[in-house]
């Protein structure tokens, strides 16, 4: 009888920690407070799934209108702090810039104002391989 009852107490024990290891790591991905990098190929699969999300680049609007990413909307650097209110809080938010930098300040930005689930693409367009959209 004790085996019977060891044997049940290790199968809920390992179930028990299955289920927390999954739930856990969901929990974190869809409620993120820090700021998360991504490369082309997250971006790419973000878009494609048709992902909840606000993409701005922060560069200059002349180099907006020359190429940027798919969806993207323009909201230059020097302007972000005046605004960042219009980015909803409910979706994801991905920074694009030049090579990262004003994606990393503008997300720490957003992250202080109470936003979550906020990215930024790592090397910005400088290494962005995927699809360009322009005027």
């Amino acid at each position: 009888m004790r085996k019977i009852w060891l044997i049940f107490f290790l199968v809920l024990l390992l179930t028990a920690s299955i289920y927390w290891k999954y739930y856990s790591n969901n929990f974190t991905l869809e409620t993120t407070n820090t700021l998360q990098v991504i490369n082309t190929e997250s971006l790419t699969e973000m878009i494609n799934s048709q992902t909840d999300m606000v993409i701005v680049d922060l560069r200059e609007p002349e180099l907006f209108k020359k190429g940027r990413v798919l969806n993207s909307i323009n909201i230059p650097y020097d302007e972000i702090k005046e605004r960042y209110t219009s980015i909803p809080k409910d979706k994801k938010v991905v920074f694009v810039c030049h090579t990262g930098r004003m994606g990393t300040e503008s997300g720490n930005l957003l992250l202080e104002k109470g936003y979550r689930n906020v990215y930024n693409l790592g090397g910005g367009m400088a290494k962005w391989t995927g699809e360009i959209e322009n005027n």
